[in-house]
């Protein structure tokens, strides 16, 4: 594939625990990846919770100290005139585009944006999902590098996890101890009960991230072999399209 027919989309979720870190090694990996391709376009469909303003403090390192220990790419939110575009740029000049408006309008999926993407970066979550149903190649991380601020669990381990004073330590212990348990975090990959789809946890890295997006990109055959294995665990019955819906409705109450 030409670096002009890349497209790259960025889901760093919606969630803050998720976005303290997910932002900042997204913008580290636009940087990277503009190096090897001059061309390539970064889009990020924006979670119907969050604003553009929101998004932005956490490639802010005054709002959000853990953009240092994720490579230490900076984001300012930018718009054209009239407003109707809006883009983080990095701090290494990368312009990540940020998609507002769904297909039927604002609060609604961005499933035109997203077939776009030559590949998408993703957290866990419901994302997997939706792109798993649409058949579109993705890679999951999950970065561990600030366990302190993973604080995004249900449950009695979120309470605990969130209790003032105490909170940082359990959630450090709440953490370890799920990491070292951990299973299938996709949604393909759970229905496959195998990894057809990569996941990457732990303390991660830019380059780390880079260095696997490119043995896609540079193979594209690769992204081909995801989207017919994705295709094929989507089956006729359209389950996954059927369990998204169910999942958006969630998150839309």
């Amino acid at each position: 594939q030409t670096s002009n027919s890349l497209v790259l989309g960025l889901l760093p979720g919606s969630k803050a625990a998720k976005l303290a870190q997910g932002v900042p090694i997204m913008c580290a990996i636009a940087d990277q990846l503009k190096i090897h391709y001059p061309d390539i376009q970064f889009v990020l469909p924006l979670a119907p919770s969050l604003t553009e303003e929101a998004l932005a403090q956490y490639g802010d390192p005054i709002h959000n100290p853990i953009v240092a220990m994720m490579g230490g790419i900076t984001a300012k939110l930018n718009h054209t005139p009239d407003r109707n575009q809006s883009w983080l740029e990095t701090s290494g000049g990368s312009r990540i585009e940020l998609k507002t408006i769904g297909d039927d309008g604002p609060r609604t999926p961005h499933y035109k944006t997203l077939r776009t993407c030559t590949l998408c970066i993703t957290t866990v979550g419901a994302n997997t999902a939706e792109l798993g149903a649409l058949a579109i190649p993705m890679l999951i991380i999950l970065p561990t590098n600030q366990l302190d601020a993973m604080r995004a669990w249900n449950g009695i381990p979120g309470i605990l996890a969130n209790l003032p004073g105490f909170g940082s330590l359990f959630a450090k212990i709440i953490n370890t101890i799920a990491l070292r348990k951990i299973g299938l975090l996709a949604w393909p990959n759970i229905w496959a009960g195998r990894p057809i789809v990569p996941e990457m946890v732990g303390p991660l890295t830019a380059e780390m991230v880079v260095d696997r997006v490119r043995s896609y990109f540079d193979h594209p055959e690769r992204l081909e072999t995801m989207k017919t294995e994705l295709r094929q665990i989507r089956g006729e019955s359209g389950a996954a399209l059927k369990l998204v819906a169910i999942v958006e409705e969630l998150l839309a109450d």
